[in-house]
Formats: C-alpha cells, sequence, structure tokens
C-alpha cells in the first residue's frame, strides 16, 4: 500500500491515539461487566437465603398472610421480577409477578425450605440484569464520546502542525527541487528556519548556486566542443572522400588489395572483390587460419616464406599459388605482398591477389597438348565447326525462315486493319484479329525454343543453396496476387542441394506455379513441397490436390508446347516442364510425375546433394 505523507501521518496518528484508548476502554468495561455479574450472583444467593429463613414460619403454620410483607420487601427490588413459593404438599402457596421489569436477561434460582429436618417447600426467584447493563451501556457511551472529542482535538491539531510544519515546507522543497531538475536556476530558495527542513533548504540553495556555476562552465566548454567537432567532421569529411575514392579505385579493379597479421595467417582486410573469387563471404576471408585452411596442400610452401620466416622491413614477396574455392574449384592466384612495421613494432603484410586462373588453365592445357596438337587440334575444329553449324541453321531458321515470315504477315495484318477497316465486316475482322494472335503465338513459341537452346548453352555453377528458403519465397510471389485465398502451404525446413540456384528457381517456379494453377477450383489450395527416399536416393516432391490427369499422357508431359488442358481452361503455353525437365537434366537429376485425375498431383526429382548435408525425414 503506497500512500502519500499526509494520509500516512494521519493513519498512524489515529492508530496511537485510539488503539489504547479502545483496549483500555474495553478492559475497563470487561472489568465492570465481571464485577455487575459477580453483585448480581451474590444479591440473587441472598435474596433467596432471605425468602427461605422468613418463609419457614408461614409454610409451616399454613399462613399465607404472614409471609406477604417479606415477599413485598423484596419484590420492592426493582430487579427482582418474580417469585414463586411453593407448599411440598399443596402448590403454590406465594408468587408475585412483574414481567415489565424484564429488560436484559432473567436468572433463576431455587432453595428448599426446611424445618425441623422437614422439606416444607421450596423457593423460586428470578433476577434481570437490565438495570446493571444500562448503566454499563451508559458509562460505554460516555467514554466513546469522551474518545471522539480526544481524537478530534488531536488530529486537529496534528493537521495544523502538520501542515504549517512539515507539509507545506515539503511542497516547497519539491518545487524548487523540480526547479532544479528543468534547470531554472536564476531564482534564489530563501529559508528562514533554523529547523531540519530549513537546514535542507539551504542545502538545496547551495547547490542551485553550484549546478548553476557548473552549467555556465559546462556550456562554455560545449561551445568549444561544438568547434572543435565542427572542424573534426570537415577534416573527417575530406578523409573520408578521400577514402571513398582510393577505395573505389582499387576495388574497381581485377586486383585484390589485402592486409594480413603474419603470425596469426589471418587477414585483417580483403577487398570486396574477394567474395567472387572463391565464393566465400568476407566474413570468412577474416577467421583465424583462413589460408592454412583454403589454400591447397601443395602449395602451402610458397606461403611459408611469407607467413611463417621473419620478416625484414621493405622485403617483396610474389608467388603462385591454388585457392579451394567453395565450389569445390581450384582457383589459381598470384600475391605480391611487401612487410611493415605497425605502431607496436610487429609485423604487418599488405598486398594484392590477382586471378590467374584462366591464364593458368591455358597454361596446363597447352602443357597437355603439346604431345598431340595437330590431333587435338583437328578433333576440337570438327566439334567447333559441327556446333557451329548446327547452331546457325537453328539461328537461321528461327530468324529467317520463321521471323521475317511472320513479321510480313503480321505487317500486311496490320495494314489491312488499318487501311481497309470501314471495308471489312465484322466476320473479316474477327479473322483478322485470328491471324495476329496466331502470329503472337508462334512468336512466343519461337521465343520458348531459343530459351530452352540457351538452357542447353547455359554454364552451370553449382553451388549448395537452401531450397526451403527459395520455395518460401517463391510462394510468397505466387500468392502476392491473391492474398486472401485460402491456402495451406507446407515447405519442410533445411531442404539443400548442390545446384546452380539461377536455373533451380526458375524449375522449381515452374513446378509450384503449377500447382498453384491447378489447384484453383479447390476450396482451400493445399501444396506441399519435402523430400522422401527412393531406393536409398533423396528425392525432392511437390504435391498438391489439384484437377490431377491421367498417367496415360505421362509420356507426353515434358513434350514442348504439349497441353493436357486446354488454354480456354487453364493459361500456358506448354513449355514450363519442359524448362524444368531440360534444367534437372542439365544437374545430372531426373524428374517424374504421379497423378490421379481430381485427386492432385506429384512431380518427383532428383539433385545432387553436398556431401556435408544431413538428410531430415
Amino acid at each position: 500500500m503506497n500512500l502519500s505523507l499526509r494520509p500516512a501521518v494521519i493513519l498512524a496518528i489515529l492508530l496511537g491515539l485510539l488503539l489504547p484508548a479502545t483496549l483500555n476502554g474495553y478492559l475497563s468495561i470487561r472489568t465492570e461487566l465481571q464485577q455487575a455479574e459477580n453483585y448480581m450472583q451474590q444479591d440473587h444467593e441472598r435474596l433467596v437465603d432471605i425468602l427461605v429463613l422468613g418463609m419457614q414460619e408461614p409454610l409451616w403454620n399454613l399462613a399465607p398472610e404472614s409471609g406477604k410483607p417479606l415477599l413485598e420487601s423484596v419484590m420492592s427490588d426493582q430487579r427482582v421480577v418474580r417469585i414463586v413459593v411453593n407448599d411440598a404438599s399443596l402448590g403454590i402457596f406465594l408468587s408475585s409477578d412483574k414481567p415489565e421489569r424484564r429488560k436484559g436477561q432473567l436468572s433463576s434460582l431455587s432453595h428448599l425450605v426446611s424445618k425441623q429436618g422437614n422439606v416444607i417447600g421450596n423457593v423460586t426467584l428470578e433476577l434481570d440484569d437490565g438495570l446493571a447493563t444500562e448503566n454499563i451501556r451508559n458509562k460505554l457511551r460516555q467514554y466513546l464520546v469522551a474518545v471522539v472529542l480526544q481524537v478530534v482535538f488531536s488530529l486537529g491539531l496534528i493537521l495544523f502542525l502538520l501542515n504549517s510544519r512539515v507539509l507545506r515546507p515539503l511542497q516547497r522543497l519539491t518545487k524548487q527541487a523540480g526547479q532544479l531538475a528543468s534547470h531554472q536556476l536564476d531564482q534564489p530558495f530563501l529559508w528562514q528556519r533554523e529547523d531540519e527542513i530549513g537546514q535542507l533548504g539551504s542545502a538545496l540553495e547551495r547547490n542551485r548556486l553550484a549546478l548553476k556555476d557548473m552549467i555556465g562552465a559546462l556550456e562554455q566548454k560545449n561551445l568549444q566542443l561544438e568547434a572543435d567537432l565542427m572542424s573534426r567532421r570537415q577534416i573527417e569529411s575530406a578523409l573520408r572522400v578521400s577514402e571513398d575514392r582510393m577505395r573505389r579505385l582499387v576495388e574497381s579493379t581485377r586486383l585484390i588489395p589485402w592486409d594480413a597479421r603474419p603470425e596469426e595467417w589471418r587477414f585483417t582486410y580483403v577487398g570486396p572483390q574477394a567474395e567472387q573469387l572463391l565464393g566465400y563471404p568476407l566474413s570468412e576471408w577474416y577467421s583465424e587460419g583462413f589460408l592454412t585452411s583454403y589454400l591447397h596442400p601443395d602449395d602451402r610452401h610458397f606461403a611459408y616464406p611469407l607467413f611463417a620466416d621473419v620478416h625484414e622491413p621493405g622485403q617483396i614477396y610474389e608467388f603462385e599459388c591454388r585457392l579451394l574455392a567453395a565450389s569445390g574449384k581450384e582457383v589459381w592466384v598470384q600475391i605480391s605482398a611487401s612487410c611493415d612495421l605497425d605502431p607496436n613494432g610487429l609485423p604487418h603484410l599488405q598486398g594484392f591477389l590477382f586471378d590467374i586462373s584462366s591464364r593458368r588453365a591455358n597454361e596446363i592445357q597447352l602443357e597437355n597438348y603439346r604431345n598431340h596438337l595437330e590431333e587435338v587440334v583437328e578433333e576440337r575444329s570438327r566439334e567447333l565447326a559441327t556446333t557451329k553449324h548446327e547452331l546457325e541453321i537453328l539461328i537461321n531458321i528461327l530468324t529467317q525462315d520463321l521471323r521475317t515470315p511472320l513479321r510480313t504477315v503480321e505487317g500486311f495484318n496490320q495494314v489491312l486493319l488499318e487501311d481497309y477497316q470501314d471495308q471489312l465486316d465484322n466476320n473479316a475482322r474477327n479473322y483478322l484479329q485470328r491471324i495476329r494472335s496466331s502470329i503472337s503465338s508462334m512468336s512466343s513459341r519461337i521465343d520458348d525454343l531459343l530459351m530452352l537452346q540457351q538452357f542447353l548453352a547455359t554454364e552451370i555453377r553449382p553451388q549448395e543453396i537452401n531450397l526451403s528458403l527459395m520455395a518460401q519465397d517463391i510462394m510468397d510471389e505466387i500468392t502476392m496476387l491473391q492474398p486472401d485465398r485460402a491456402k495451406d502451404i507446407n515447405i519442410s525446413e533445411a531442404l539443400s542441394a548442390e545446384a546452380d540456384p539461377k536455373l533451380i528457381r526458375i524449375a522449381l517456379y515452374n513446378l509450384l506455379e503449377n500447382a498453384w494453377k491447378f489447384s484453383q477450383h479447390c476450396d482451400v489450395i493445399k501444396i506441399t513441397f519435402s523430400q522422401t527416399l527412393v531406393n536409398g536416393q533423396r528425392v525432392f516432391y511437390v504435391a498438391d490436390e489439384g484437377v490431377g490427369f491421367n498417367m496415360a499422357q505421362a509420356k507426353q508431359l515434358f513434350t514442348p508446347f504439349y497441353r493436357l488442358h486446354s488454354q480456354s481452361q487453364y493459361s500456358g503455353n506448354g513449355i514450363g516442364l519442359t524448362a524444368t525437365q531440360r534444367i534437372i537434366s542439365r544437374h545430372g537429376g531426373r524428374i517424374w510425375a504421379k497423378s490421379t485425375p481430381n485427386e492432385g498431383t506429384i512431380f518427383y526429382f532428383t539433385l545432387p546433394s553436398s556431401p556435408e548435408i544431413s538428410l531430415n525425414f
């Protein structure tokens, strides 16, 4: 419970006043109540004894009138409610009852009346404690009134002293502390009191003066620092511009600059061209022992003089060696370096890397061809001539024998539409539009054929890729146009393969797009991309629950321009699966499908896997 100062002080005072008074009053009233009960009991016994003694003679002589004076005398006590005197033989001898005296609890007491050893009757007396209780209640009311008056007077006096001596000075201190926090330091804090709060106010005034002096000094220093920082920014800006100019100049060349610590076999700087050289991120180049891991084992003796021997400042090193790329290929580089000493006196290497793979490959090839140069030249010449002839024939067919007539027909078709528009009826114009559509379709097929030819000619650049992330990115792109469509996309995690990322993306896009396209009639589009084992070999698959097809048509599934469904039902040119099959084949894999009409389709395909990839099924 969080209370402010005023409620907390008032609550403490009330508890301090009321708790002792309440406890004292309770104990006092409890004592008086106990004493009243004792007196009542003693009086009850005494009155009954008086009646027993006084009723012996009347009961013995059977003379009720002689007992009435005693009965009336006892009944004069306002506490007595009822008296009954019974004869042992005759029953009620005398009785008196005043029920109007009942105000509290009744207590009844009976004694036997004996004479000469014989029981001649009994006496019963009922006594009411109402008067005693009423007296105690009156005392309690008086006590409560006295306590309330005491509390009210004390509370008023305490509140007056609390406000005048504590709360108002504390509010003033709080206000002045807020002025210090908001740097309002011009108005002085004046205190005329000599008590603790006055001393605290005086200390606050001293703090104000000290803080004002400190802020003034800091403002002067800040002005000086701002001037210094502005000058430093100008210098840093000029240095940054010069450094950026030099960096761009160096990094725009094929030379890869580098710095290194020879004792750690670790690069401290490598130009960004290094990522393209070996396929490793720059963070990998900066790791300790990079050269020991990725320098070809047979060429490490070239690097030992550079990184292991004692260096002389200004000494120049230059050698050629092989580095191991991320794809597993060997990359020939020429390394040139010079040694300098850093401010701590430690040797520091800096130099350049230059990719000489092409030159070394040519040298090795020339060396291999040295003994049978004529045979190799002749064989390569025939292969080149054949390939060139086939390509020329294909290009001539596509560019001249097909495209030129198509453009001519399209041109005349456009002339007819533009020059004879008013002379043609609707049927003629419809026929011309159909001719134009057919020309466009034929041109599109020619482009698709050229695309297939490019797939065959494109160089495969395999690297380890995450198919799961690629598939998720493709599905995000496909579903972007239908964000509200109900879908259940299940893509397994950690699906990886060794393949060309650009070509594999085209193949995977065609499979996932077909799965989405041929599931449009479903209430919920369900697509799964995962992997399984077939005869111990890892196989990827894309599954949907779409329209499916008859397996009798599976042999023609990858035929160029072959369509299992009509153009009016589903868009497409029938080249996507053909391109996918060519890409998978170029990677050394294969692709096949299983389907049932109206129950869905599953496309399976294989790809080479990295030896370090772990399969999770």
